[in-house]
């Protein structure tokens, strides 16, 4: 019985979006691998991958009628393998590289929209015991996340004139939100308060959507109310800073969304601060701030810290090959490259083992294409060559 099995797989679970969307300049490369199985020898025609993106708002006023506004991002189609190539019976591994522009939207997924993309992988393939081609298809949903600017302010500052001599420093000391850190704040008065009354600090999330096709806009308001500790019973007459820790509900919890960029679904988010106290000459005040800050669903050090990837895997040389990507991002091959339908044509007929972990092919996966190139010599055998010349 003929058996055949297609996956694609991701180097990386989430592709992230550096810098701002208008940024034209910072390019993103979304890397995974196309993985073959068969039970015996075919002749693969054609393999293709192909990358969309669609952005969908729902606007459900007519309960019997649902309207869908649908838009298409991206849609691109990246042949992997042109050429008829002949596979033996194993496993066989096609990577692939696909450069994103930074103008495409985060994935979004709200109550009343979202966008999400998917990669579709299609094999044309003919048994070589059948007369008809028949195709496989797979496909993998991909997530893509944008980081805060670098150029952005980690951290919140306003100043607040009270009276001709008196003012009120305010700092927020992140502005990036994560569900289930800590959000700390700190009031600094020129001259210490009589007393402090109240205080109130709130997450304010506003949902933006947009049907160009119906012109029409919706907004959603959401107002979240922190919780602290800290008693402002405790705080000491005759001291001018105040600190107070508040708790972020977990994501489990808090019913806010990531903040996006999206055109036609905008999520928004501000830090709402109402402070009431009575200053040293016995005259109340109150101060209202609004600052807007960016939720994320990680902390910043969970975006940069590079990802922990599994141990390699042996596999079995006899049931491995590699073939070379046509992607867009491939550079073109060099006078002492091979070309691409000859190293396809090698890696199937005679596939070449490769000391590398299958995860380090994937990241990089020039290393497996051309077998007569030696590696670099590890540390241990520089230091090693050394010792032995100063001994000779």
């Amino acid at each position: 019985m003929f058996r055949k099995s297609l996956s694609v797989e991701l180097v990386e679970p989430v592709v992230y979006l550096r810098g701002h969307a208008k940024d034209r300049q910072t390019i993103n490369i979304l890397r995974g691998v196309v993985r073959l199985q068969l039970s015996h020898p075919v002749l693969v025609h054609s393999v293709t991958v192909q990358f969309v993106g669609t952005a969908k708002t729902l606007w459900p006023e007519d309960k019997a009628c649902q309207y869908w506004d649908k838009h298409i991002l991206v849609d691109s189609v990246i042949p992997i393998s042109r050429s008829p190539i002949a596979l033996k019976k194993g496993i066989h591994a096609f990577p692939f590289e696909i450069l994103l522009s930074n103008a495409l939207s985060e994935s979004v997924e709200c109550g009343l929209g979202h966008v999400r993309y998917k990669l579709h992988c299609q094999v044309h393939i003919k048994p070589s015991w059948s007369l008809f081609t028949s195709c496989l298809r797979a496909q993998q949903p991909v997530v893509l996340v944008r980081l805060p600017q670098d150029a952005g302010p980690r951290c919140i500052n306003q100043t607040h004139r009270l009276t001709d001599t008196d003012d009120l420093h305010i700092l927020v000391e992140t502005a990036h939100i994560t569900p289930g850190t800590p959000l700390a704040l700190s009031f600094a008065f020129s001259r210490p308060p009589a007393a402090i009354h109240h205080l109130c600090v709130k997450l304010i999330e506003r949902q933006k959507f947009r049907a160009r096709s119906k012109r029409t806009t919706r907004i959603l308001h959401h107002e979240i109310t922190l919780t602290t500790s800290t008693s402002l019973a405790d705080h000491p007459p005759g001291h001018n800073e105040l600190r107070c820790v508040f708790a972020i509900p977990d994501k489990h919890t808090l019913q806010v969304h990531p903040s996006t960029y999206n055109p036609n679904i905008r999520v928004r988010h501000w830090i709402q601060i109402l402070l009431r106290f009575t200053l040293h000459d016995g005259t109340p005040k109150e101060v209202l701030m609004d600052a807007p800050v960016s939720v994320l669903m990680e902390t910043i050090e969970g975006y940069t810290t590079l990802p922990a990837y599994p141990p390699p895997s042996d596999e079995s040389p006899a049931s491995s090959s590699y073939a070379t990507p046509l992607s867009p991002s491939t550079t073109p091959p060099a006078a002492d490259v091979p070309t691409a339908a000859a190293v396809l044509k090698d890696s199937a007929i005679t596939p070449t083992p490769s000391t590398s972990s299958s995860w380090l092919n994937k990241l990089n996966p020039r290393r497996s294409w051309r077998p007569d190139v030696k590696p670099p010599p590890s540390y241990d055998d520089i230091v090693r060559q050394h010792a032995s010349s100063a001994i000779s």
